[in-house]
């Protein structure tokens, strides 16, 4: 009887070894497929996940999963395919449009410079223009979006003097601000260099000064230092009216900070994080006692 309860104990004993060692390698399967999965996360990962234990439910798992991610990078590759072929068929519009537009407002110019037409006639003509100049600087903002959206224009990095080319733009500014009677607050120390690509350079500054000049109440403040090995590009303004101004959708595309202010498209901060972005820079904005602020940190 008491060899029967030795076998019994020993079978006891055995069946919880094989228990807990099956137990051991569920949870090692169970982390493994878990980094597996932290590695899923990165698009440039495409190795299939791989199973060491003869389970048939944890090997059916791990076919699911592999099955799942073979589609899921199916389905980005064809979102980036179909991604640039809409981004070639919007530049292709966005020319067919820009094309005549540009012939339209030159004939308008000419006839407005005629001083042939007077009253009323010349009033209409002057506001035709103006018009045609609007839609003809949207048409500009729409191409150059897309253009940087589908990634078809790439960086001509190389080192740039920011502090001379802040300087040369902020002096464009002048007429804008003398007019508004605008209080101006510049620190721009001189031989900041940076690596970027000079276009899209002037791009970001100009949209930056595009938006303080139709936002700006009283004040409009630039900001140039280096922090360590950054620089730091800080843009102030007070704003008209900073009440409708929702902070969390500033840099959201055709968000406008006053619907009751005229031009603009509302793409302008919208191209400047897109191209902050492409450079590998930090943006972001903040209001503090109705100032608002452009922060851009370029690594």
């Amino acid at each position: 009887m008491e060899w029967f309860f030795m076998i019994i104990c020993v079978c006891l004993f055995v069946l919880l070894l094989l228990t807990a060692w099956k137990y051991i390698l569920l949870k090692a399967n169970i982390r493994r497929f878990s980094q597996e999965l932290e590695k899923l996360k990165s698009n440039d990962y495409r190795q299939p996940i791989k199973v060491t234990d003869s389970d048939k439910d944890i090997a059916e798992l791990a076919i699911r999963l592999n099955e799942h991610t073979e589609m899921r990078q199916q389905l980005e590759n064809e979102f980036e395919q179909n991604k640039k072929r809409l981004g070639v068929v919007i530049s292709g519009i966005s020319h067919d449009f820009r094309t005549p537009l540009t012939a339209s407002l030159g004939y308008l110019q000419m006839i407005e410079k005629s001083g042939e037409l007077s009253g009323k006639t010349a009033e209409y003509l002057s506001i035709a223009t103006q018009k045609n100049l609007y839609l003809k600087e949207l048409s500009d903002e729409f191409f150059e979006l897309t253009k940087i959206e589908s990634n078809t224009g790439e960086l001509q990095c190389e080192e740039v003097n920011l502090s001379n080319i802040l300087t040369e733009m902020l002096l464009e500014q002048h007429s804008w601000i003398a007019e508004g009677s605008i209080r101006t607050d510049f620190d721009i120390p001189d031989g900041i260099l940076i690596e970027a690509d000079p276009h899209y350079l002037k791009r970001i500054l100009n949209n930056l000064m595009s938006n303080a000049q139709k936002y700006s109440s009283s004040y409009f403040g630039v900001a140039l230092k280096q922090e360590e090995e950054d620089a730091v590009l800080c843009m102030s303004n007070i704003l008209k009216d900073n009440s409708s101004v929702n902070i969390e959708r500033i840099f959201e595309p055709f968000y406008r900070m006053s619907a009751r202010t005229s031009g603009g498209s509302g793409l302008g901060l919208y191209v400047v994080k897109l191209l902050c972005q492409r450079h590998g820079w930090k943006v972001e904005a903040d209001i503090n006692n109705e100032i608002f602020t452009v922060r851009i940190t370029i690594c």
